[in-house]
């Protein structure tokens, strides 16, 4: 009988233990609880297993995150843009269950997506909410930009923590130099005679002295006669004039022989970081009246427009000392060549210089950005035909000008990296030593300063002994345009020194101003 209930046994006891494990393990399958949470990439994906079949699915915020069921016990979720939201499932007996979501970047595989494009910087990415943090150092000012770009095609909220390496601000000085001469040679003979029977005048170029006709309210009449006007005023183009009243004859001459000399030399300065645009004007501005018509009525309204040495300039630094520079100089003037009246009011023209480029160059280097050489030549010769071409008496009849121009303009540019000085005693500024004169000086001598020259602080002293300026003394100590700093050999006192100007950082020039 043991024998007949051994196989019994065996198989009854696999029996028991193949169900006990079926349905231990369906009572553990129904007991497994979904996570409450879960985190999901951006633009990846996430596969969540049920223990039980899902009926139906939902996304409280779509443009977040997006669910889809793969199969009863299978739903795949995607990160669309970086959040949070919700996820609920039901299952097939209509129970809920809800689960945050959040999509965030994966940033550990931006930073290496970052490191291969910028291979010579060290970037560090972490993600603050839906803020994505960029830390590190940029090995060129340009990196900025680029990085900027990179961003905004991934379409994600950033803040930029990142740093250049190196000095940032920078320091252009721009030396705009012009030299314009004029030469005119002119001569000119007009003459006008007159009796009781005829009158006749020569009248030839540009000059046109006076004004004769009948007496002012005479009748038309055979005995009527040609007088001079009574107010008879000479033409500023008339240099030399003579009259023979006992033979109502008058001559004039115009003989001119005219040089003009022109120099302008502006020397703008100024300091913008690194992509950043920098401007300033030393100047002013002139009124330009403009008539508007209102109901009938014609009113004046005034408009402002600038003059002077204007600079604008945006440097960025490229590393290794390099520096692009767009920069835009610009010196303008007031002439009353080609200024126009209308009803009273004079409006000057406006001479310019100006030029607007980009170039690059290292710390310190200059170009020279712009120049121009301009010659001309104009000759004019008017003369009554046929008595302009007699001998000797020609002359008489005819008007001769020649005028010869020349222009030299040469803008250069010198950029340096700078930065800023700590000391809080940077030294005298100009007119730091300026003292007024006294009763005799200023009255019986006509100085416009005292002759006793001031007196340095210990500090400035100090600083000047440091700077080595002490050895700078006279009105030799002057830096010119294309001349090198010289040393003067008068007798002046070092405490003579008017203004110095700090040398910079990363500048190997030094300017100084140095008067008697």
């Amino acid at each position: 009988m043991s024998r007949m209930q051994s196989p019994f046994r065996k198989y009854s006891f696999v029996l028991v233990l193949t169900c006990a494990l079926f349905f231990g393990a369906s009572a553990g399958g129904e007991d497994r609880k979904l996570p409450e949470s879960a985190v999901v990439y951006l633009d990846k994906s996430l596969r969540i297993d049920c223990p039980w079949p899902v009926k139906r699915v939902s996304v409280t915020n779509p443009k977040v995150a997006d669910a889809t069921v793969l199969t009863p016990k299978q739903v795949l979720i995607l990160g669309k843009s970086v959040g949070t939201t919700d996820l609920i499932l039901w299952s097939a007996e209509e129970k809920a269950f809800q689960m945050n979501v959040d999509v965030k970047v994966d940033v550990h595989s931006l930073e290496e997506d970052l490191g291969e494009l910028f291979k010579d910087c060290t970037l560090n990415v972490t993600q603050s909410r839906d803020v994505v943090l960029i830390r590190g150092r940029l090995d060129l000012a340009e990196r900025a930009a680029e990085l900027h770009r990179y961003m905004e095609a991934l379409g994600l909220r950033y803040v930029d923590m990142t740093e250049v390496a190196g000095p940032q601000q920078v320091m252009i000085k721009v030396r705009i130099a012009e030299v314009s001469r004029t030469a005119v040679r002119a001569l000119g003979v007009n003459f006008f005679g007159a009796d009781d029977d005829i009158f006749g005048a020569s009248s030839v170029g540009n000059i046109n002295p006076v004004s004769a006709g009948p007496p002012q309210g005479s009748p038309a009449s055979p005995d009527l006669k040609f007088e001079f006007a009574s107010d008879v005023q000479v033409s500023p183009g008339v240099t030399l004039f003579a009259g023979f009243p006992s033979s109502d004859i008058m001559v004039f001459l115009s003989a001119l022989a005219e040089n003009q000399y022109l120099r302008i030399l502006a020397e703008p300065n100024l300091v913008a970081l690194s992509g950043e645009e920098a401007s300033f004007l030393a100047g002013g501005e002139y009124p330009i009246p403009i008539a508007q018509g209102t109901g009938g009525g014609t009113a004046i309204s005034v408009e402002y427009r600038e003059f002077g040495v204007r600079l604008k300039f945006r440097p960025i630094v490229l590393g290794n000392g390099s520096i692009r520079i767009h920069v835009s100089p610009e010196a303008s003037q007031l002439s009353d060549v080609g200024a126009v009246d209308i009803e009273g009011f004079s409006i000057p023209s406006v001479v310019t210089r100006k030029s607007e480029t980009t170039v690059e160059m290292k710390s310190g280097q200059t170009f020279a950005m712009a120049g121009l050489i301009s010659r001309s030549n104009t000759g004019i010769n008017a003369r009554v035909p046929l008595l302009g071409d007699l001998p000797v008496l020609g002359a008489l009849f005819r008007s001769v000008r020649y005028r010869k121009a020349d222009t030299e303009l040469l803008v250069l540019v010198t950029a340096s990296l700078v930065s800023p000085t700590s000391d809080p005693t940077p030294g005298p500024v100009p007119g730091t030593l300026h003292i007024s004169p006294n009763d005799w000086e200023l009255y019986v001598n006509g100085q416009l300063e005292g002759g006793e020259p001031a007196k340095l602080s210990s500090v400035d002293a100090a600083w000047l002994k440091e700077m080595g300026f002490d050895r700078l003394v006279g009105a030799g100590g002057w830096e010119s345009y294309g001349q090198e700093m010289g040393r003067s050999c008068s007798n002046v006192k070092p405490e003579a020194i008017t203004a110095l100007s700090a040398t910079t950082s990363g500048s190997e020039s030094v300017d100084t101003t140095i008067a008697e």
